[in-house]
């Protein structure tokens, strides 16, 4: 072979070995690399949206008639330029909620000023975290934003425009290890600080010391330790409805032993129960903490040695509910009953690039029997795989179910929704809607959420070529499955 040869067969290779890495780069942009966005009704049929565009955090307001309520292009709450990493975590992170009066209450941390040497002793310090509230007018509402520092925050609305917040304190002790501290405040309608300026402090856990000689002779590992059960900075909380949470934290044991632990805090900052109340044994599955509407919460604990969930059902007065079998596959129907989702790969065996998928639904009553026999709302092409795949109750006994399709480990192309309604029948043709066009340009980071009338609301990060986004593009589809608001509106310019 010449040299003329190799050297064209190396260039091939190096070709193809670049493409694969930008492919596999941007087949995660969905998790941290692609503009992050949330979305959240504003109770009139319309929509809040919170995106980060690389140049800071941005909020709009967009009606029922696809009409933007604020300044064009979005609020911009804060600045911070970062740098996109496809395969590190996320240098900004926020939560949207609604304040119960049609606006907005964002909180974010920003790890872009983290430094990044971990020989850095600041490396390991907490980070900032700021919380705003915009008005149903696009006015930002809190003149200063609330600034604290840790990790784990969790915000609720209080009911009147104001905000809770839990989040653990910690304290570093030496590098990876802190101390925890699980604190909460109360910032009133108008921004003022209610349970004080540190705020309250429910929980610590035991502090980390050296391990002492005996404890090193006898077999114990490292050079630290601590007491356990200890608080370990996992919690969540959820509003009793009264101006109050409730709280849930869970303790580490010895031997990876986990319990879930909860008390209601009430409107003042005082703990309403006599003492605190032992959930279940295990872990605490991340954001499954909900309100019931009655004062009281659910959530969901893993059982690690049996491998099942369990939703557990706590009371406004502490009493415990409910024990169910928790299936990640299921949603509440929102009338008594839920909707199983189920994926069948053919073959059910060998390389998942070799399968493909079909979706199903079926919906079964309160007592689990069916209520109609399970319905295949879509099949993949060989070699092709559901991704990303969503499902919201639609509030009438139907639901939405939201997917694209992935080939060789890649999402691509369109964005496609389908509603089922209570009686099972297939509403929106027979491949469903395809929301922003059938093409193979970029679209990801969909949310979805019910327009309260029988339709949706989707909003996604869109691109113009098939590696990644950069517009923020939000789309109505009504009960019928008529797009409202033509090819989706832009909202990030």
């Amino acid at each position: 072979m010449t040299g003329h040869g190799r050297w064209l067969i190396s260039l091939i290779i190096i070709a193809i070995v670049v493409i694969t890495s930008v492919l596999i780069a941007m087949s995660y942009r969905d998790a941290p690399g692609s503009i992050p966005i949330s979305a959240i009704s504003d109770g009139s049929k319309g929509t809040i949206i919170a995106w980060h565009s690389g140049k800071g955090i941005y909020v709009q307001h967009i009606n029922a008639s696809g009409q933007t309520l604020w300044k064009k292009g979005g609020i911009l709450l804060n600045k911070g330029k970062i740098k996109f990493d496809p395969y590190g975590p996320p240098q900004i992170y926020f939560t949207l909620i609604g304040d119960g009066t049609g606006g907005a209450i964002i909180a974010w941390a920003d790890k872009s000023y983290q430094p990044t040497d971990r020989n850095d002793p600041k490396y390991f310090d907490p980070i900032l975290f700021y919380v705003q509230r915009v008005s149903a007018d696009g006015e930002l509402l809190w003149d200063d934003s609330y600034v604290s520092s840790g990790e784990r925050w969790q915000v609720v609305p209080d009911g009147t425009g104001g905000a809770i917040i839990a989040w653990n304190g910690y304290k570093t002790y030496y590098r990876g290890l802190h101390d925890d501290y699980l604190h909460m405040q109360k910032i009133a309608p108008e921004g003022r600080q209610l349970w004080g300026d540190e705020g309250m402090l429910l929980v610590t856990s035991s502090p980390y010391r050296p391990l002492t000689q005996e404890e090193i002779t006898s077999g114990i590992a490292g050079t630290t330790t601590r007491s356990r059960p200890t608080y370990a900075g996992t919690h969540d909380i959820a509003s009793d409805g009264a101006g109050g949470v409730i709280v849930i934290w869970e303790e580490e044991g010895i031997q990876n032993t986990y319990q879930v632990f909860a008390q209601r805090v009430d409107s003042n900052g005082n703990p309403a129960w006599t003492d605190r109340v032992l959930v279940g044994n295990g872990n605490y599955r991340s954001d499954s903490m909900s309100g019931d509407g009655s004062g009281g919460a659910s959530l969901v604990i893993n059982i690690d040695d049996t491998g099942t969930a369990f939703q557990e059902h706590i009371g406004y007065n502490s009493e415990l509910l409910e024990t169910k079998i928790y299936s990640p596959d299921t949603i509440s129907d929102g009338l008594g009953g839920i909707f199983r989702i189920r994926i069948e790969e053919i073959p059910p065996y060998g390389s998942p690039y070799q399968k493909r998928n079909i979706l199903y639904v079926q919906r079964l009553a309160e007592g689990g029997e069916p209520l109609w026999s399970e319905k295949q709302v879509v099949s993949t092409q060989e070699r092709h795989q559901l991704s990303h795949l969503k499902y919201l109750a639609d509030g009438i006994g139907g639901v939405f179910l939201f997917w694209q399709f992935q080939k060789e480990g890649v999402t691509y192309g369109a964005t496609f929704v389908q509603r089922v309604d209570g009686e099972g029948n297939i509403l929106w043709g027979e491949d469903g809607i395809t929301v922003f066009g059938a093409t193979d340009k970029y679209q990801g980071n969909a949310q979805i959420l019910s327009d309260g009338s029988g339709g949706v609301f989707v909003i996604a990060v869109v691109g113009n070529n098939v590696f990644g986004g950069d517009m923020v593009y939000a789309q109505r589809i009504d009960a019928k499955g008529n797009l409202l608001w033509g090819s989706g509106i832009r909202i990030d310019r």
